[in-house]
């Protein structure tokens, strides 16, 4: 019986993410602290704010080396007065290059999506924090093949780095008790209204989705930047009473949304591992989502989805009407799907392995990737 671990986060304590791995460890008997600039209430942990973090895309270079000291110095100062077992830094190019800079081993590290697909590929600033925070790290997830390609070609060696894919509570993310209920002409998106998942995209798709499926309601569960500008454009098309903007929605929203929608929609330019896809797929939504690698990971068009070309409108407004219009179609991709979450994306199972880890890293022994 292995006695419980103290394990730090450094990561952003809003996050979605950040959250979901917390809480199994702290359900788990484990003591949970994260360090963080984010201020957050997340149940059963200690939250130890060390001011505002680096942004995580746009890095300037003058002016920033104090402020990276002095957080560097509030971290150390931070794991110095707690006796932990393991550090894990989350997303590299801000939080996970700052645990690079804590002195503490075992360290783990968790790229995400963009610091790996976007910001690895871009200034060599943005290039030498992933570099560091992958070079300092005792082990490297990555959360789908295609990052663990690119972070295996930065140098990092098979045996300290494994794909941990994105997962879904399938005893909260689950399809309606009564299929019935499920609008048979709804499509929702739960993407942030930001430039990455680019959802003006599908707001232009909407006419000529509205000219084949005239019932048609689409509806939004997110917010950010972009907002404004879409509300522009949905006004600027005459579809106000077509689209619905819902805003930020709590994770039980999320969920009955889920339940209620036929089509799920998502036109990311850029994608990591997503778990909004995720979650649709369990809770029976059909997916239609850009064709990125990420996305090719879980969806293999025809047979549990489509997938549509970056920026293809007439193509997204196709494949959409098309999904609409095939309930049968829509029923045997639930089946199929929910078949999917449970043997690769469950929360349970997958976060054991990370828990497995962990021991062995406390232990002193090298852990075998595996690959997944």
């Amino acid at each position: 019986m292995n006695p419980p671990l103290h394990i730090c986060y450094i990561g952003d304590a809003g996050s979605i993410h950040v959250k979901k791995w917390v809480a199994f460890f702290v359900k788990r008997g484990h003591r949970v602290s994260v360090i963080t600039d984010v201020p957050g209430d997340i149940p059963g942990t200690e939250i130890l704010e060390i001011g505002d973090c680096l942004p995580p895309v746009s890095i300037p270079v003058a002016g920033t080396v104090f402020q990276i000291a002095l957080k560097v110095r509030n971290i150390r100062k931070a794991i110095h007065r707690i006796k932990l077992d393991i550090v894990h830094g989350h997303y590299l190019t801000n939080y996970g290059f700052l645990a690079s800079c804590a002195g503490f081993a075992p360290l783990v590290q968790t790229a995400h999506g963009s610091d790996i697909l976007v910001d690895a590929a871009g200034s060599w600033e943005k290039r030498w924090f992933v570099r560091r925070a992958l070079s300092r790290a005792t082990f490297v997830t990555a959360v789908t093949r295609q990052i663990a390609e690119r972070i295996a070609a930065m140098g990092i060696a098979p045996e300290r780095l494994m794909i941990h894919q994105y997962v879904v509570d399938t005893t909260v993310f689950t399809p309606p008790a009564d299929p019935k209920t499920r609008h048979p002409k709804r499509i929702l998106s739960t993407r942030t209204l930001d430039w990455k998942y680019n959802v003006q995209h599908l707001i232009r798709a909407v006419p000529a989705i509205r000219a084949r499926v005239p019932d048609v309601e689409v509806v939004l569960a997110g917010d950010g930047p972009d907002r404004a500008a879409i509300e522009s454009l949905i006004r600027e098309l005459g579809i106000e009473t077509v689209v619905t903007l819902k805003g930020r929605t709590p994770p039980d929203g999320i969920v009955s949304l889920l339940r209620s929608a036929s089509v799920y929609v998502s036109t990311s330019i850029t994608e990591g591992a997503s778990l909004s896809l995720l979650e649709a797929m369990a809770c029976g939504a059909f997916p239609v989502v850009t064709d990125l690698p990420g996305n090719r990971e879980w969806i293999n068009d025809p047979d549990n989805g489509f997938l549509t070309p970056v920026n293809d409108v007439d193509r997204l407004a196709d494949r959409i009407s098309t999904a609409l219009k095939n309930d049968e179609q829509r029923r045997q991709t639930a089946e199929r799907n929910m078949d999917v979450i449970r043997h690769r994306g469950d929360y349970a199972t997958n976060m054991k392995k990370i828990e497995d880890l962990y021991f062995k890293l406390r232990q002193g022994r090298p852990p075998t990737s595996g690959g997944r």
